[in-house]
Order: C-alpha cells, then sequence, then structure tokens
C-alpha cells in the first residue's frame, strides 16, 4: 500500500491539526525520507554495471535505526532553538513512514512472516531479519488513494474552518 503519496496522506490525516503548516511540512517530509534515500540512490545508481552490488549500500537507509541518524544530521540545518523539535518531527515522520511499511508485502510473501533477507530490516544493524504483517502489496496504493484522497479533502477543508493548533517554540 505505502507510496509516496499514501505516506504524505496518512501524514496529513493524523497530524494536520497539531502543527502549523511550517511544522506540518516537516513531518511530511520525515514520512518521505527513507523513501528518498532508497529510490533516489536507486535512481542515482540505474545505469551502472554493478547497480546489485550497491543496492546492498542502499538497504540500509531505509531502516529505523539509519534514519535517526540522517534526522539528527539534518535537524542540525535549523536554528539551535528550533534543533530537538525539527529532529522530533523529522523523526516521528520517519517512524509513520516505517509503521505503513510494516503492513505492506514483499515477494517472498504475505501474512505475519520472519524473512531472512529482502523487505524491510527493522532491526538493522542487530538483524537482517524482516518482520512484515503483510496485509498490502505495493502495487495495492491506487485503491487506496480512493479512500484517502476523499479524507484528505474533508480534513483540509475542516481544517480551515477551525484553523491549526500550532505548535509553540
Amino acid at each position: 500500500m505505502p507510496d509516496g503519496l499514501t505516506h504524505v496522506m496518512v501524514g496529513y490525516i493524523s497530524v494536520n491539526r497539531q502543527f502549523q503548516k511550517g511544522w506540518l511540512t516537516l513531518f511530511l517530509f520525515g514520512s518521505l525520507l527513507p523513501d528518498l534515500l532508497l529510490r533516489g540512490g536507486r535512481l542515482f545508481f540505474t545505469g551502472h554495471l554493478q547497480r546489485d552490488y550497491f543496492e546492498l549500500y542502499l538497504v540500509p537507509l531505509h531502516t529505523p535505526f539509519t534514519s535517526l541518524f540522517i534526522c539528527l544530521a539534518l535537524s542540525q540545518l535549523f536554528h539551535s532553538s528550533i534543533r530537538k523539535k525539527s529532529f522530533i518531527l523529522l523523526y516521528s515522520g520517519c517512524l509513520l513512514h516505517f509503521f505503513l511499511d510494516f503492513f505492506q508485502c514483499t515477494i517472498d510473501g504475505f501474512g505475519l512472516k520472519v524473512q531472512s533477507l529482502g523487505g524491510y530490516h527493522w532491526l538493522f544493524p542487530i538483524s537482517w531479519f524482516d518482520l512484515q504483517f503483510g496485509i498490502f502489496w505495493p502495487e495495492d496504493a491506487p485503491y487506496s488513494l480512493i479512500i484517502l484522497t476523499p479524507i484528505v479533502i474533508w480534513v483540509y477543508i475542516k481544517n480551515k474552518k477551525g484553523g491549526a493548533i500550532g505548535m509553540d517554540n
């Protein structure tokens, strides 16, 4: 189920009333960050003869452990007064991303399953095993958008009428 648009829509539905626009944008960027790193890296090495070899270096970029350090590094780009908050929002977005990915199936199987290699590696660098709940296939994203799009529109309209709560510094 999860793709970029689905991650953003679920993120918007879940936290839009809690944050002002700038903070919401940071959270939504965090919800896209693991896929941007993994898929972006794959695009970078598409034409390379050893692209399968480089895949082994890209897979750890889509793990909670590595995302922790990437969000920590990205938060250093912000002013010191908002660094902690920016880190929390970026990493919270990443955790939402991983939560949605937990429900996704990979090629090796479906249902609650532990795989030795392939899929997502939640416990990297401790283990390469993958635990997935396996309800949705990646190709099912258009079906989720049929449900999510009207919900996002409704939440957006409701938010415009009531206003955002905001997050104090």
